[in-house]
């Protein structure tokens, strides 16, 4: 059965026929490490979009008229729209987790199973949305193809070059789910040109999470301790002399605590968001890992017979996995596991 791992297990596939090749790379090894890291933090990422709106209950002024029950509204909130929420981001991660399974599954000549079936991981697309927005028609376009050569691989059990086939034919689906956009354009020094994301996985964490929860939750912050720092301003500082000294002191307290709790709670969301800036960085160096693998998988084959593999299920010889293209490939995997390295220790450090 297949255990819920992070979206840098797109790499998964060729580590694994690596090391299935009698290749005992550092490479292969790191990249086993560094993945247990990143497995915790997309989960506790997903999570936090939950969590977010649980830290906002705390900053209702409950002295306020109708502060209790205001701060009750906003839990049951919490629980009928960010609870969903955080499930269904998780949900659709974990139809790229499963393809990546399924992948590292053929690498290792293990039978493929899963724990949701088709059909469901088919309607967690279509149910997919982050505060009530759908993600574009590139993302449904992407996550269905991906759930198609998910479902090829399982039920028809296809064996041989699938690996090489799954990793050529679903790169340009990959790229759509994650980023919203269809595949980059090339530069003229053969450099990909990736496009800010429109709707993608990455976009929901940048547009729905931080523009959108991570800012809720500091306008909460913001309004819930300047209505103290109003009445601290109002407040008469008194000339100071005996009798009124330790009020006195007590006043500058007051402020300097407020001050250093109000510090630390925007600190907070500030940490939240650059780790959410890391994760999505991470979303998209491994985007761009899988088309460098592709581009070695498609060396030597005509574009026609791509072509023709990705929509007929047609035959077709890949290039050997020689010596050199091993090299390149580790070279690959080693810049990738150095990239993500300090990311995952941002968002683990946040989490």
């Amino acid at each position: 059965m297949f255990k819920k791992k992070s979206l840098i297990s797109i790499v998964i596939p060729a580590a694994v026929l690596l090391a299935s090749c009698g290749a005992n790379f550092q490479s292969v090894e790191n990249f086993s490490k560094t993945r247990k890291i990143v497995e915790q933090a997309s989960n506790d990422f997903a999570e936090d979009i939950y969590q977010s709106c649980l830290r906002r209950t705390r900053y209702v002024n409950l002295v306020a008229n109708n502060g209790i029950s205001t701060r009750n509204t906003l839990r049951e909130s919490c629980e009928t729209t960010e609870r969903p929420d955080s499930e269904k981001f998780k949900s659709a991660v974990s139809i790229l987790i499963n393809y990546m399974e399924a992948l590292g599954a053929i690498a290792s000549g293990k039978d493929l199973s899963l724990d949701n079936s088709i059909e469901n991981l088919g309607q967690s697309i279509k149910d997919f949305s982050i505060r009530g927005e759908k993600p574009n028609a590139n993302v449904v376009e992407g996550g269905s193809q991906i759930l198609k050569v998910l479902s090829d691989l399982v039920t028809k059990k296809i064996r041989g070059n699938a690996l090489q086939k799954a990793i050529v034919c679903t790169n340009e689906p990959i790229h759509k789910y994650v980023t919203g956009n269809s595949v980059p354009a090339t530069d003229q020094n053969g450099f990909d040109l990736y496009e800010p994301a429109t709707g993608g996985l990455t976009f929901i964490v940048e547009d729905n999470y931080i523009k959108g929860t991570l800012r809720i939750e500091a306008d909460a912050i913001n309004n819930y301790y300047e209505d103290y720092f109003l009445i601290l301003n109002k407040l008469d500082a008194p000339k100071i002399n005996q009798s009124n000294y330790q009020l006195f002191v007590d006043q500058i307290t007051v402020g300097d605590r407020l001050t250093a709790d109000y510090n630390k709670s925007l600190e907070i969301v500030a940490e939240k968001e650059q780790a959410a800036r890391a994760y999505n960085q991470i979303l998209l160096n491994t985007v761009g890992t899988h088309n460098k693998l592709r581009k070695e998988f498609e060396e030597g084959v005509k574009p026609q017979d791509i072509e023709r593999l990705c929509q007929v299920n047609a035959k077709v010889s890949f290039k050997k996995i020689d010596d050199e293209k091993m090299k390149r490939i580790q070279k690959i995997l080693n810049e990738y596991v150095a990239s993500v390295k300090p990311l995952v220790e941002q968002v683990d450090r946040a989490f």
